[in-house]
This record gives structure tokens, sequence and C-alpha cells, in this order.
């Protein structure tokens, strides 16, 4: 790194408004639970009367849960619909406290309620307007994997040539992987101009941010990809103790899980931090005042008196 101490300076500005984060887990927390009602008035509609009930009452066990889910009665995730509906609200407000989130984190301060969402609203429609160029630029990649997926599963049917279809779609995803994130971090330093340079032009503002981002690539990308490693740990991790606790306890499952939830959210916050930071080291200059000196005088600007011979009677 070109920047000593950046994450921890970015782990510290996330810490300090730290009840943005909270606001935001407690918000996916009560539309995770709204979201979850359908599937859970349709268990609740079939599990009352079977033997099992209890096993998915007082803990969570998976066996039972993956049978009852695959149920052609139950049709557990027919209301999937309603699920995305508060997941697209969850995004929304999210994106809408990105500028002033990215403000509170420029400012270094913590900002008035009426400061963080007068930055909400300022750069609303202009994050809008990026999201539209980023649109255009993930499409095609992710047609890319689709085809990518669909071309190998047709080769895995080939007994002979399934290694290597399972290869290929392997070293296929995490080179698309690599892509999505690098024009994530792209909008990201997009939206860092924006708020740092009150841009208001995003076509041209994307174009510049382009030239930062890949023009400074390895630092910029190597301080991202090491967050996101911390975050891609945490989340295995959780998985891990999730799946060894076939009889866990409902609580201790939903902590866990949410605990995950929570340092995912965390990450993301972290990385916009230090993005901003990074640019805020590299781009603008610190006005020192000068320090007020005694002038010294110009010899030749200097006028001794000459002293006048007396008089004579």
């Amino acid at each position: 790194m070109d920047q000593p101490g950046l994450l921890t300076e970015g782990f510290r500005r996330v810490w300090r408004y730290q009840r943005v984060l909270w606001w935001m887990f407690f918000v996916n927390f009560v539309l995770a639970i709204l979201g979850a009602r359908p599937g859970v008035t349709r268990m609740h509609e079939v599990a009352d009367h079977s033997i099992r009930s209890q096993r998915l009452a007082d803990t969570f066990d998976v066996g039972d849960f993956s049978a009852l889910a695959s149920n052609p009665e139950v049709r557990l995730f027919s209301g999937h619909s309603a699920s995305l509906h508060f997941a697209t609200v969850f995004f929304l407000f999210a994106f809408f406290l990105t500028g002033g989130i990215l403000e509170a984190y420029r400012a270094d301060r913590r900002l008035t309620t009426r400061e963080f969402f007068e930055a909400c609203g300022s750069y609303f429609w202009r994050w809008v307007r990026l999201l539209i160029l980023m649109g255009f630029v993930v499409a095609p990649l992710l047609v890319a994997a689709s085809r990518l997926s669909s071309w190998t599963g047709t080769l895995m049917l080939d007994v002979s040539r399934e290694r290597l279809a399972f290869w290929l779609l392997l070293l296929g995803l995490v080179l698309i992987g690599l892509l999505l994130m690098s024009v994530r971090l792209w909008f990201d330093m997009a939206q860092v101009r924006t708020v740092v340079e009150e841009e208001t032009g995003m076509w041209r503002n994307a174009g510049r941010a382009f030239k930062l981002t890949f023009g400074n690539f390895g630092s910029l990308f190597w301080m991202y990809f090491r967050i996101s490693l911390l975050g891609w740990i945490v989340f295995a991790a959780g998985l891990y103790v999730w799946a060894k606790m076939p009889s866990a306890r409902f609580e201790w499952t939903i902590l866990i899980l949410e605990l995950v939830v929570l340092w995912g959210f965390g990450i993301r916050l972290w990385q916009r931090a230090c993005e901003m930071i990074w640019y805020q080291r590299r781009f603008l200059v610190v006005a020192v005042a000068p320090t007020p000196t005694t002038p010294t005088p110009d010899p030749l600007l200097t006028i001794t008196p000459v002293p006048m011979p007396p008089s004579q009677p």
C-alpha cells in the first residue's frame, strides 16, 4: 500500500459514525421479518399437523426444513415475490443513505440529522444516473456468466469432459467476479469524486473516475480486495458453524446468521470509508497558512539622514 494506516483510519471513521450501521441493520432485520411472513404462514398451516413440528419449532434442523420445503403441498417459496418487494425497499433505503454516509466520511465528524439527510437528498438523483450507467456496464458481464453456465452445463453431460467443464466454469466465474468487483470499485470512486468535487455531470464524472481507478488500480484494488476477503472469511465461518449445528436452538441460528449480516454491512461501510480517505490523501492538498515573520528591510530603500553642518555666524 502506498498509504500506510489507510485501513485503520477507515475503520476509525466507521466506528465514529457507527449509528448508520446500526440503523441499516435494524431496518434490514424488520424488513426481513416482514418478507418472511408468507413462508412462515405456509409452514404454520402444514407444520402444525406434522410429527416433526417440534424439531422445527424448538430447533432448526436442516434435513427437516429441506423435506418440508420440497413438499409440493407446502409451496414454501411460492410467496417469494413479497420477499423481493421488501428486499427492493431495503436496497432503495441503503441507496438513499449513501450520500449522507460519504459526506460524513468526507467531513470526518458526526453530522447533525439535518446535515445527514440533506446530503442524502442532494446526491440521490446523481446516484440514480450513475446506477443506470453501471447497469450498461454490468449487463454484458451477467450475460457472459449466464452463457458460460449454460455452456459448461451442456459440456458436463459428457462424462469424459465433466472435470474440464467444472474447472472452466470455476475459472470463468472467478474471472467474471473479479471484473464485477472492478466495476463496482470504479463506480464507488465515481461516487467519492461526486461528493468531494461536487460533480454534477455523471457521464464526465464516470469517465474521470475510470481513469482514476484504473490508473491507480494496484493500490485501490488491493485495499478493496483485502476488506472483501475479511467479509468472505466471516461469511464462510458463519455458514460452517451453522452447518455444524444440525439441532441448534432456533435463537442461536438466528444470532449467528444476523451477526454475519451485521459484519457484511460493516465491511461495506469500511470499504466506502477507505475509498474516501484514499482519495483525500491522494488528490486533496492541505492548505497551510504561512507563518508570519518580521520583514527584513531592503537596504536600497533605507534612507539614512545626513547630518547638516553647523551654520556660520
